[in-house]
């Protein structure tokens, strides 16, 4: 008897523009080129893009409940001294936004409930340390405050937010283009300028795999399936075609599967969703976002569809599970950003029964609103998994709103760290070097003298 080829449940999801009044129109929207950055954030509260006008980096943030006609100059953060370049919303507090600019610091600013009423100039805490433009931020998956960063001088930082810096990763010699930390935050994935895919242990600093990546030159962009423990990574292949690649990070020796997408241009942007193993992928400059399902076959990954635009997208991000519509079976939004406006995406997958019977099997537990550890449990050493929530009550209908939290104890003080304290030993050493060799010089010139 022949077996049934699988089929992916989500094979009949349909991506549909929402209607003109579910929009975000007349923007101005910044003429950023950094293609490690998805120049747009989003949470279940509000969403973030860079504003095109004179001076340093103006951020709009607006409420995602409410699409309208924007003003011709609305109210944005402009504290920072160069252009922000990336910027990401706090996992666990709805209110609270970080940036990373070319100034080389990251703040961290509290918007107020219902959302800018007036320009923001003073964030909450301004943290310092890498040497050149920042341009990569990336949270941990269960400990609240911790935050990785990458920038221009080839490092990544680890910081707790409340308190500061944590630690500094140096294996990088090359310009870092993605960081994505796996399921419980004990390794982090980056990919960089030098074709390399690397596994690193955040706390040590250690590089526990590094292997070839995409074989062109153009930007590789990463993300980590963090339930499937699985990464998926987007580059160019030695022709120029735009190329994408899974890897088992159990064996990183050769990808499970390489499939060459297009010969456009723009760097591909790969986001995961977590619950359904639905990948998007989205180009900067094109229309298109094709999805796939991630799966436990012999190639790991079929495509499910594509949805085309004639209108180039500047970038894209992920509406968090809880904001979606449920009742209609979407499976996922996708914020799509251009010139002008700002699209929401929606991608739903057909179920009659949607409205009435909560469907399970598409709604599995998601990633909790809440932190499974802090910040200092993780710089102790230890690891966890992030909390789950169940999504029938939001199904039903029957969770209340988040308040907004604002009395974090934020300080721009670094924290002294081990390296902190080689370095310290280190200048001493010199230090005495330097003493031994200045007394010689003395007793030199006094036999010298005496002997005149």
């Amino acid at each position: 008897m022949s077996r049934l080829a699988k089929v992916s449940k989500y094979r009949h999801t349909n991506a549909t523009p929402q209607k003109s009044e579910k929009t975000f129109r007349d923007l101005k929207v910044n003429n950023l080129i950094w293609d490690c950055s998805d120049l747009i954030a989003c949470n279940t509260k509000f969403m973030a893009f860079c504003w095109a006008g004179a001076g340093a980096g103006k951020l709009v943030v607006k409420p995602l409940d409410k699409p309208e006609k924007s003003a011709p100059n609305p109210p944005n953060i402009c504290g920072h001294k160069g252009q922000i370049i990336d910027w990401k919303f706090h996992p666990y507090h709805q209110n609270l936004l970080v940036t990373g600019s070319e100034d080389c610091t990251i703040k961290v600013w509290n918007l107020p409930e219902g959302g800018l009423t007036e320009d923001m100039t003073d964030p909450m805490v301004t943290h310092q340390g890498h040497g050149k433009k920042v341009g990569i931020l990336s949270w941990h998956p269960s400990a609240e405050h911790v935050l990785a960063t990458a920038a221009m001088d080839h490092t990544v930082k680890l910081w707790d937010i409340e308190n500061g810096e944590r630690g500094t990763i140096t294996c990088h010699t090359d310009q870092i283009s993605s960081v994505n930390w796996n399921l419980d935050g004990s390794l982090i994935n980056t990919t960089s300028k030098d074709k390399k895919v690397r596994i690193i242990d955040p706390r040590t600093g250690n590089v526990v795999q590094e292997v070839p990546g995409h074989e062109g030159t153009k930007t590789q962009r990463s993300v980590w399936a963090k339930r499937r423990n699985q990464i998926v990574t987007t580059g160019f292949s030695k022709k120029h075609e735009r190329q994408m690649m899974v890897w088992d990070v159990n064996n990183m020796a050769t990808p499970l599967h390489v499939e060459d997408i297009d010969s456009q241009s723009g760097v591909l942007m790969p986001f995961v969703d977590e619950d359904t193993n639905m990948l998007y992928v989205g180009g900067k400059g094109d229309g298109n976002i094709r999805y796939y399902e991630l799966w436990n076959e012999s190639t790991p990954i079929t495509e499910l569809d594509c949805f085309s635009s004639s209108t180039p997208a500047k970038g894209l991000c992920l509406v968090p599970k809880t904001a979606l519509d449920i009742k209609s079976c979407e499976v996922s939004r996708v914020m799509k950003l251009e010139t002008t406006a700002c699209i929401p995406i929606s991608f739903k997958l057909p179920r009659k029964t949607a409205a009435t019977e909560f469907q399970e099997d598409v709604y599995p537990p998601t990633f909790s609103s809440t932190p499974s550890m802090t910040a200092a449990d993780y710089f102790k050493g230890e690891n966890a998994e992030p909390k789950l929530t169940n999504m029938r009550p939001y199904w039903e209908g029957t969770v209340e709103a988040e308040a907004s939290t604002a009395t974090l104890k934020m300080s721009s003080a670094k924290l002294i760290t081990e390296t902190d304290i080689a370095d310290a030993e280190k200048k001493v050493t010199d230090a005495e070097k330097a003493l031994e060799a200045a007394k010689e010089e003395l007793q030199a010139l006094k036999e010298k003298k005496d002997s005149q």
